[in-house]
């Protein structure tokens, strides 16, 4: 697979391309790629431009579009990971796994026995995280990314869906089954897990209450383990 690199949708001009910031650092500084080297590019979107560098300046690289071809590994159904605020380093190892297996977007939450508090400064560190991750797995839509909202409004936000998961680690028998819909959320709880009554008010708006086996998963493992469960239903993963 030839090197791939992350830019702007408004670096494409024509069958042009700019390589610039710190993508351009890594072609030229860490892959010390040069001109009549080939390369792919992708925005935040559904194509790959297989691209041959023209110029090498001091601070962007220039690239011609060859070719252009669809994007296979981007998600086909929409699922949505409601992750209930974790430390920033546990969040970030999140992003970067449910990215790769194909997870759309990831909304944290507060709820009751949440720790830690939002962190506004995260989402800049959260996106390249992202890009890494598309880079790595081979999918040009980049994970969707929210700021933190209360528990309340993420009840609000369930009624947008066509399913809800919730991995309640008090629940012993309800495996998960059978996914459908093209619009599915899936909601993890804290390290601290849920309240009795923040469950109850999760299946009153519609959650399914699964159980993820015998075992108690930290907060970051049962996102990584839900999202592949409920990816590999969807067909995802196949």
């Amino acid at each position: 697979m030839e090197k791939r690199f992350f830019i702007n949708k408004e670096d494409l001009f024509g069958n042009k391309v700019t390589i610039k910031g710190e993508e351009f650092m890594h072609l030229y500084k860490v892959m010390r790629m040069r001109v009549g080297d080939t390369i792919e590019c992708f925005y935040d979107g559904s194509e790959i431009f297989s691209c041959e560098i023209s110029k090498i300046e001091k601070t962007f690289a220039e690239a011609v579009v060859i070719d252009s071809f669809e994007c296979i590994a981007n998600p086909k159904k929409q699922v949505v990971l409601f992750q209930a605020l974790p430390k920033l380093d546990k969040l970030e190892l999140v992003t970067q796994k449910v990215c790769e297996l194909g997870i759309s977007k990831i909304i944290p939450f507060e709820s009751r026995f949440t720790v830690a508090k939002p962190n506004q400064n995260k989402m800049e560190r959260l996106e390249k995280i992202s890009i890494s991750a598309c880079k790595q797995c081979g999918r040009t839509a980049l994970l969707g990314l929210e700021d933190t909202i209360s528990f309340k409004q993420m009840l609000l936000r369930l009624k947008e869906f066509d399913q809800i998961v919730l991995a309640n680690e008090t629940e012993n028998t309800n495996a998960l089954n059978e996914i459908s819909g093209n619009n599915i959320a899936i909601i993890v709880g804290s390290e601290g897990g849920f309240a009795k009554e923040e469950i109850d008010e999760l299946v009153k708006v519609g959650a399914i209450s699964v159980t993820l086996g015998k075992r108690i998963l930290r907060t970051e493992t049962a996102s990584i383990v839900l999202s592949a469960l409920v990816l590999d239903r969807l067909g995802e993963l196949r």
